[in-house]
């Protein structure tokens, strides 16, 4: 189990990495293609989603029945393919690459979290934290790559290690990361779908700013890298409460009730700010919370599942509905009454907050989780 839990780390940082670096140039790449809008930028960058949520229960099917790790490997291969896509040069080559860009996601990350399940909550942990430290590199290296280059050097950089990734998986061995005999029945637990819930309308709040900030940078005649410089100080904090639980620390409700209130408050700060420093202090406050809560909604929601591959990819769907329709309602409004709208849109988490409050509140009278 620790080569598989060291294979999963390993491979999650570079995935990590890869995307961080695509997620930060294929926004301002589409506008210089000649896309016009925020709105159909918005739809372009949300359409691996739809293909996502398609895919991500029959994944979690197929890992229970043939092993997580050997469909993190057509993952990868799939991921392979979508960064070659947005590199042809077009706007339709770019949207291919989203849609088989949903189908690598929808099998490589919740197969990557199923794997680390029977580890516990401090395998968990472990593995965002090579997620967090994927992270830090990807976004400054696009953002700074992108400013420097243009697009096409960054995107090829993040296929050079979408291909190892896929070299290195290719070569794996796989015993022991199989779910255990007599386990992979039953229904999934009620509890993954409020989760699933919740980390939808992170994902819709979060994946908005990360498609319209860089235009809005953009637009404002400002850095590209300053984007870069608030993900990168997000995700540097972010270590410290990942490594906390991945050493010693076992979130609860509190937690995470308190982390999703941190992620909100340095969203809608760096909504308001066009100062490298600020971007670095927002990111930073973000970076705390949101260390601290991805980790507490995966422990809360996953752990002593009796279904690990289809609890993960159900509960990572939140992702891909938040992410879907996210951009493009955003991008609407953005159209209709400007950046401004980005401010107040952090409010949203507080459905989160209340929600976890009434579980935690659920859990310390009757003793359930």
């Amino acid at each position: 189990m620790r080569d598989v839990e060291a294979l999963v780390n390993l491979t999650a940082f570079m995935y990590f990495v890869a995307n961080g670096i695509a997620m930060i140039v294929l926004p301002p790449y589409l506008d210089e293609l000649g896309v016009g809008g925020e709105d159909v930028i918005g739809l372009i960058m949300s359409s691996a989603f739809a293909v996502s949520i398609a895919v991500r229960p029959l994944s979690g099917i197929m890992g229970e029945r043939i092993g997580y790790v050997r469909l993190m490997r057509l993952g990868a291969v799939l991921a392979v393919l979508a960064q070659a896509l947005y590199l042809g040069g077009t706007p339709l080559h770019v949207h291919l690459g989203r849609l088989m860009h949903g189908a690598s996601i929808a099998t490589f990350l919740p197969m990557s979290i199923a794997a680390s399940i029977a580890g516990g909550p401090h395998a968990i942990a472990s593995r965002s934290l090579a997620i967090g430290l994927g992270n830090i590199v990807g976004p400054i290296l696009g953002s700074y790559t992108y400013d420097a280059f243009g697009p096409a050097t960054p995107l090829s950089v993040a296929l050079a290690l979408h291909l190892a990734n896929a070299a290195l998986l290719m070569r794996a061995q796989y015993a022991g990361e199989r779910p255990a005999k007599g386990n992979g029945a039953g229904r999934v637990e009620a509890r993954v779908y409020v989760f699933t819930a919740l980390l939808s309308l992170f994902s819709l709040t979060y994946m908005s700013y990360s498609t319209f900030i860089p235009l809005k940078l953009k637009d404002g005649e400002l850095p590209i890298s300053y984007w870069g410089i608030f993900t990168s100080a997000a995700s540097a904090s972010s270590l410290v409460p990942r490594a906390a639980m991945a050493r010693m620390w076992v979130p609860g409700y509190r937690t995470a009730a308190l982390s999703t209130l941190t992620v909100a408050l340095g969203l809608s700060l760096s909504s308001t700010v066009g100062d490298p420093l600020l971007f670095a202090v927002a990111g930073a406050l973000f970076g705390l919370g949101q260390g601290a809560m991805v980790v507490s909604y995966q422990v809360l929601a996953l752990t002593r599942s009796r279904r690990p591959g289809l609890a993960s990819s159900i509960y990572t769907m939140g992702w891909d509905v938040g992410s879907l329709v996210g951009p493009p309602i955003v991008g609407s409004a953005i159209v209709g009454v400007g950046y401004t709208v980005l401010t107040a849109l952090p409010a949203i988490l507080l459905v989160n907050i209340a929600i976890l409050a009434v579980l935690g509140a659920r859990k310390a009278v009757n003793g359930d989780g």
